[in-house]
């Protein structure tokens, strides 16, 4: 419960706030458009409530017990990663679903899963971002500017290596074709890091607050 109840915490925090940037970035990155407005931009949020906290919970126990055994830390990020995509994807799936205006009355179980190889792939910016992340951390004081700084930073440089595997992902929950110019790999980037940033920053923060609280 120790790391559950901080996890749950960031989660459900981080989804309030950041499912309008999601539902910006995942349809500019599938070139779709969206009326621009509360209705809209707040698409998805029910499955994202459900997928969000449930990921970090299972993710952070995880993390922190395979570190417990000695396990290194990329490994640990990775394998913690993994563990809480298999569990989650179906949500994930569902919730671009309905932030791209597609429907879900017909979806299939077959279909949840869609993308789970390429989320596996993606999982590896944990090894990036998780360690550099934990060096910064183990280098300056908890406060919650560092923390943000300190994820900011770790994160910008695991989207720049990984960012064309969540095209790809996002490409095949959709059901969509793969016809896409190199640049195209790249497309909502910057709207992702403007988007990923505050997320995991509120994410990591709010864990953080709420683990000193308890």
């Amino acid at each position: 419960m120790e790391e559950i109840i901080p996890a749950l915490g960031a989660g459900i925090v981080s989804t309030f706030i950041c499912n309008p940037l999601d539902t910006i970035r995942i349809n500019y990155q599938l070139n779709k458009q969206i009326n621009y407005n509360i209705g809209s931009l707040y698409r998805g949020l029910s499955y994202g409530i459900i997928a969000v906290p449930s990921f970090w919970a299972i993710y952070f126990p995880f993390y922190k017990k395979f570190k417990e055994t000695n396990v290194p830390k990329p490994i640990s990020a990775y394998i913690s990663c993994c563990i809480a995509s298999t569990f989650t994807t179906p949500f994930w799936v569902l919730r671009q679903k309905l932030q791209t205006g597609k429907e879900i009355k017909d979806i299939t179980l077959i279909k949840c899963y869609r993308g789970l190889i390429p989320t596996y792939i993606l999982n590896l910016n944990f090894t990036v971002q998780i360690p550099v992340y934990e060096y910064l951390k183990d280098k300056t004081d908890n406060s919650t500017f560092n923390t943000f700084l300190n994820t900011a930073f770790s994160k910008t440089i695991a989207t720049c290596i990984f960012y064309p595997i969540d095209t790809i992902r996002a490409k095949i929950r959709n059901g969509d074709s793969f016809k896409l110019k190199p640049i195209d790999y790249y497309r909502g980037m910057s709207i992702y890091l403007i988007r990923s940033i505050p997320y995991h920053a509120t994410v990591f923060c709010t864990f953080e607050f709420i683990k000193k609280i308890l």
